[in-house]
């Protein structure tokens, strides 16, 4: 095939003009109008609105559970949710994935249950399912409370029901890259309006966020949308990216500097101001257009893919079950793929979740999860956002094409 210099990045942001709006004067009641608009879209009985997602998982599992009880888990998920559970005085269960789902096995996580789990942990990874429903009924037999982490799947369905609206309390985030940014932020819903109370009650101790910290990220944030420009991503940024892309790429792990907690950092702790509550109102009818955009990225992906030896890729769906926050495949020789892809003018990335049960940092959680060893070593994440554009999606598919076939002779 012919290399092409990308001119577009593997990640942009959703944010708008508006969400650069200088914050000079609050909106009273926004946060409340934000949580009360979130439940009328979703037909949800109560929201409350928290610092970060993973904050909300503490507060959530503070709420729904008993000091030493149990959390059943996937290790296919950043530190600091290990740390939410450990910190709300969970022990940590780690249970294997599905591949295809990226999430826990309803079967593996049925049998790990005992007279002190308290609770189950799902995670819906890049805005697929993880069988909510199913893990609903394990939950109602056996006695558990169901906890939803869809920080990734703000938006995204399953027979007719939002995700994070189906067990005792659903988790979204707000943060930096997810489809719908207040910049830090996420949101706890429930149909429990006593849980959801219980935890305002906490997040009103927490001090609002301050002013500055607010601006520098709005700023950090103009940076990147800026750089990942395709004018000037394409001629300033990719050739660096390019000679230096081991670099480039711990820098942008975000897991890189994770590590186990004694306590919950005071940044988890700062109230969203309205501010935050009134961007991520603006957004909120761009929700379903924008994963409209990326369906159709992912089926151009799906029918490219198909067929090809040696890949998983993301579960298929045409309805809201999926909204392909991004397309995710799990391929051998990771590294191998993504310098050929990086040689041939393509931008994406390794997926930065680590296999927690392998951490020395939890070591005394350990648990052999093979599925999701492997999982860790071999996700990708292809680039779905509603401004890629379909050509830039089949240069991807020809690149892995090209790779696969290579690879088989």
């Amino acid at each position: 095939m012919t290399i092409r210099w990308s001119p577009h990045p593997r990640y942009r942001l959703y944010t708008r003009f508006a969400s650069y709006l200088p914050q000079v004067k609050e909106v009273d009641g926004a946060t409340g109008h934000f949580e009360a608009e979130v439940c009328r879209r979703f037909n949800v009985a109560a929201a409350a609105c928290v610092p970060r997602a993973r904050t909300g998982i503490y507060l959530a599992l503070l709420e729904a559970i008993q000091p030493g009880q149990k959390v059943i888990m996937s290790p296919l998920t950043i530190v600091d949710v290990v740390n939410a559970v450990l910190l709300a005085g969970g022990i940590p269960v780690f249970c294997d994935i599905c591949r295809a789902s990226c999430s826990i096995d309803p079967d593996k996580a049925e049998s790990l249950i005992d007279g002190q789990t308290g609770a189950i942990l799902i995670t819906h990874l890049h805005g697929q399912t993880a069988r909510a429903r199913v893990f609903l009924d394990i939950c109602m037999r056996r006695g558990v409370r169901l906890i939803e982490d869809a920080a990734q799947a703000f938006g995204a369905m399953e027979h007719g029901w939002r995700l994070g609206t189906i067990g005792d309390a659903g988790i979204y985030s707000f943060g930096f890259f997810k489809n719908l940014s207040t910049w830090r932020g996420g949101m706890v819903v429930s149909n429990d309006r006593k849980l959801i109370g219980r935890i305002r009650n906490h997040v009103h101790k927490f001090s609002l966020v301050s002013r500055r910290q607010l601006l520098m990220t709005t700023l950090s944030g103009m940076i990147v949308d800026i750089s990942t420009w395709p004018p000037i991503f394409s001629k300033l940024i990719y050739p660096v990216v390019r000679r230096n892309n081991g670099l480039v790429n711990r820098w942008l792990d975000p897991e890189a500097r994770a590590r186990r907690l004694k306590r919950m950092p005071t940044g988890y702790l700062h109230r969203m101001r309205e501010w935050q509550a009134l961007v991520g109102l603006r957004q909120l009818d761009r929700v379903e257009p924008d994963t409209y955009a990326r369906t159709i990225r992912a089926k151009q992906y799906h029918d490219g893919l198909d067929g090809l030896s040696r890949i998983i890729k993301a579960q298929r769906a045409d309805d809201l079950s999926n909204i392909y926050t991004y397309f995710p495949i799990q391929i051998g020789n990771r590294q191998s793929v993504l310098h050929y892809a990086q040689e041939r003018g393509r931008d994406f990335a390794a997926q930065h979740l680590r296999n927690c049960a392998d951490l020395p940092e939890f070591r005394e959680l350990y648990r052999d999860c093979p599925n999701a060893r492997a999982t860790a070593s071999e996700l990708i994440i292809l680039p779905t956002y509603p401004r890629y554009p379909a050509a830039e999606v089949q240069l991807n598919i020809e690149v892995i094409q090209e790779f696969v076939r290579r690879q088989s002779q």
